[in-house]
């Protein structure tokens, strides 16, 4: 008797229906295609570019978000200068970051750079002022200087030339830091002064 169930088992599973190209499939199909990949990234690009956009012009921008976007302007800058290995400098205004792109390759002093990207400080939102002094605890008494102009290097092994810059709304209600380090050219926002 048991060999007879075996058999009809062993039948059942035996053959399955041939797919569209003539294949017989053997189990459900895992995995993504890489265009369903590539259309999930255009959705979440297209989302987050809309809530920037929203963030920055219907509601005014905030500190915490300025802030957080200088970080990452900074961190683009960190990883071109290790992946191009040429120097990159950050050059911070009041209400611009320009990112610049060193015309030699290796560590050798710059002596040309290239224009690359500028990031625009949203309306309501300023740098404050800058200093070569990484400021990692709060504390800091901080002047405002209306003609911030403040450059930070990122040589091609990843370090920096590092520095603090003070962000601020108009009211200088919620200010909000951003730390540059030296050794490793790693950069982080932080709320208060």
């Amino acid at each position: 008797m048991i060999p007879a169930v075996e058999g009809s088992l062993r039948g059942n599973h035996a053959q399955r229906p041939a797919g569209p190209r003539g294949r017989t499939r053997t189990g459900a199909q895992r995995g993504f295609t890489l265009i369903e990949l590539m259309v999930v990234i255009a959705i979440i690009s297209v989302l987050s570019g809309l809530l920037i956009s929203v963030n920055g012009t219907a509601y005014g921008a905030s500190t915490a978000s300025v802030s957080d976007q200088l970080t990452s302007a900074l961190g683009l800058a960190k990883l071109r200068a290790i992946s191009t290995r040429r120097y990159m400098r950050v050059e911070v205004r009041a209400r611009t970051a320009t990112v610049w792109q060193s015309t030699q390759t290796g560590l050798v002093a710059p002596t040309a750079w290239r224009f690359y990207h500028t990031f625009t400080v949203p309306k309501g939102v300023s740098v404050w002022g800058a200093s070569s002094t990484v400021h990692a605890s709060g504390g800091a008494t901080v002047s405002k200087d209306a003609d911030v102009d403040f450059m930070i290097d990122f040589k091609p092994d990843g370090s920096s030339t590092g520095g603090t810059l003070f962000v601020t709304d108009s009211a200088n209600a919620h200010p909000a830091r951003v730390l540059i380090y030296r050794a490793t050219g790693s950069a982080y926002a932080r709320t208060e002064w």
